[in-house]
């Protein structure tokens, strides 16, 4: 009977860490889902697969990310400028949006059309962390 009771305890707790740890999982990790009616930046490559989790997203334009942190993934304030600082996007919002290598929407740039992905961006005119504005083509 004692050795049942220590069985039962035993499965008890496995039962008990089997539930936590997924919870806990899935609050570390990155934020590569993207929610209609965005666009979203990443700060790492492949949506920050393995890197820091810096992101943001956005729903109309920003004509200057150097007045922008990224975000962590519980939606804190890194404190890290988000200028020049893109290596992904997925768009969401339901129409084009373009990044822009300066301030003012000048300098090279690559158009992104609803619902693409593009986890790579050293591969576009844009550049991997060259991005400084977003225009956003819903009008």
């Amino acid at each position: 009977m004692r050795l049942t009771k220590k069985a039962a305890g035993l499965i008890a707790a496995a039962t008990l860490f089997t539930v936590v740890a997924p919870a806990a999982a899935a609050a570390a990790s990155p934020r590569s889902t993207c929610y209609g009616g965005r666009v979203c930046l990443y700060a790492g490559y492949d949506y920050n697969r393995g890197q820091v989790d810096h992101w943001r997203d956005f729903v109309s334009d920003d004509s200057n990310f150097a007045d922008n942190n990224w975000l962590n993934w519980d939606f804190s304030n890194s404190w890290t400028s988000m200028d020049n600082d893109t290596s992904s996007i997925r768009n969401r919002i339901g129409c084009s949006a373009t990044l822009w290598q300066h301030p003012g929407y000048t300098g090279a740039h690559s158009t992104f059309t609803h619902n693409s992905n593009d986890g790579y961006l050293a591969n576009n005119a844009i550049g991997n962390d060259r991005a400084s504005a977003i225009d956003i083509w819903c009008r």
